[in-house]
């Protein structure tokens, strides 16, 4: 069991959490959400010893912790050579073997050097590493960032049946919808509590949330009546009687207004993205013609052949390493193809958006970047910047200090400031926190020409309202009826 009692957490004149008290244990699969930079992170490394409470009280009885980070640092070695150096005797490897079988962890080759693993190999090799020290509670922080859809839907099935207390940070909201008994937000500097998965946290928030709206109009006609009331009272004839009156006003006034404050519920989000463009439906955008594609020896693709047309939206998936990003680097010219014949549409403005912002890493401040990136005039950019939830102090940033989710933020600001015919998207939501995926998801829903998706979140390509599916797997794509 872990028990909180009044936990803050100061970063300099900033609160992240004031004074929450909670327990954790007894096997319950917790999910963990609220906007970036909300304290998620922060209050996972607080709870495994890893970061220093600013005041309160942590009490740990008879835990193990496992932890699962967002980005994994791995040293230059063999995987087996690393997951060896975490047993207490080489003897012991068979616990290695037994996990990733586990785990089904079918191409774990102990031999392999890490860094040329995949994202979701990775993922699995810190899972085993965690899982070797037996944890009683496991701290996962999104998860479903290196998995392909298959290796979710493995992910939430293993959760599921995992008999030890789980508390994740996610935002894929189907995935918490298959996998905990209960969401926990952070909001307000607090931590609420919502019993069931997350789609029964969203209707239960917003009832919380006209909750709060009514006190406020409560308080507000109080404070009026109250004020009013020492308006009429200043008014009695009568020094002695006035001034007892007044005093006991004002303290009314003190008792029920200043020590009863309510503030109206805000909540800063993205601003709408809106696009134009006059694409007809008919207009050819995206023809693959027999395309392969190959890395030396290996063969990722053969004889592709598909077609988008104007004002299609297509989501294209598949495990990961089938092509997916390969074909996107095709369609923008940043791969050729070994062969077979691309087809662009005429006088189409394309938009793409890459999974990796590689090119986020300069010494620039933000708002030098963006104005160097978009060629937007100084005096607008800020205003286009702050549309994004970028304030006069976090555009002072240099582009290298963003966090992931920042980073992701910045990116979709600089895509947005331009209007396309296309849209070619690797990966847009991850690193997003939920309120950004929606104010997206609406865009791209309202969004009136030719969209390419690929993504890992099923919620989000559900509320985007994709109108084809492609599957490419095993070299191939099939259209998904």
């Amino acid at each position: 069991m872990i028990t909180a009692n009044n936990l803050t957490k100061t970063y300099g004149d900033r609160e992240l959490i004031t004074n929450v008290s909670f327990k954790i244990g007894n096997g319950r699969k917790i999910g963990l959400v609220g906007k970036n930079g909300c304290g998620k992170t922060t209050l996972f490394k607080i709870l495994n010893g890893t970061e220093e409470l600013s005041d309160g009280n942590l009490e740990i009885r008879n835990e193990i912790f496992g932890y699962l980070p967002q980005e994994f640092n791995f040293p230059k070695e063999l995987a087996g050579e690393y997951l060896e150096k975490r047993l207490d005797s080489k003897w012991d490897f068979y616990k290695i073997d037994a996990l990733a079988s586990k785990l089904k962890f079918k191409d774990f080759d102990p031999y392999q050097q890490i860094h040329t693993m995949s994202e979701g190999q990775k993922m699995k090799l810190k899972l085993i590493e965690s899982l070797l020290e037996d944890p009683t509670t496991l701290f996962i922080d999104e998860p479903t960032n290196h998995l392909d859809i298959e290796g979710i839907m493995w992910f939430e099935e293993y959760i599921k049946h995992l008999d030890i207390t789980v508390m994740m940070i996610s935002h894929d909201r189907s995935f918490l919808n298959h996998t905990v008994d209960e969401i926990w937000e952070i909001d307000k500097q607090q931590i609420f509590r919502f019993v069931g998965d997350y789609d029964n946290y969203k209707e239960e928030k917003l009832k919380l949330i006209d909750k709060w709206d009514q006190e406020y109009i409560l308080f507000l006609k109080k404070k009026a009546q109250l004020e009013t009331l020492l308006e009429n009272v200043r008014k009695i004839k009568g020094g002695k009687k006035r001034g007892k009156a007044v005093e006991a006003a004002k303290k009314r006034i003190k008792r029920e207004v200043e020590g009863n404050k309510k503030e109206k519920y805000t909540t800063k989000k993205v601003k709408n993205i809106e696009f134009d463009t006059k694409v007809p439906e008919s207009k050819l955008m995206i023809r693959f013609g027999n395309i392969s594609k190959s890395y030396g020896k290996r063969e990722v693709f053969n004889n592709l052949n598909f077609e988008l047309r104007g004002k299609e939206k297509i989501w294209l998936y598949g495990p990961n390493g089938a092509g997916k990003s390969t074909i996107v680097k095709i369609i923008m010219g940043i791969e050729q193809p070994s062969s077979g014949n691309l087809k662009l549409g005429e006088n189409i403005r394309v938009g793409y958006f890459s999974q990796v912002q590689t090119n986020l890493t300069s010494e620039n401040i933000l708002l030098e970047e963006f104005i160097e990136k978009t060629g937007i005039y100084f005096g607008e950019a800020f205003g286009y910047l702050n549309k994004f939830l970028f304030d006069k102090k976090s555009v002072q940033k240099r582009v290298w200090q963003l966090s992931p989710g920042e980073k992701a933020r910045f990116a979709f600001a600089i895509f947005a400031c331009k209007d396309y015919d296309l849209l070619v998207l690797d990966e847009p939501d991850n690193h997003l926190d939920i309120e950004t995926k929606e104010v997206i998801e609406k865009s791209l829903n309202e969004f009136k020409g030719t969209l390419l998706l690929i993504s890992h979140d099923r919620y989000f390509v559900e509320m985007i309202g994709v109108d084809k599916v492609l599957n490419l797997s095993d070299g191939e794509i099939k259209e998904v009826v």
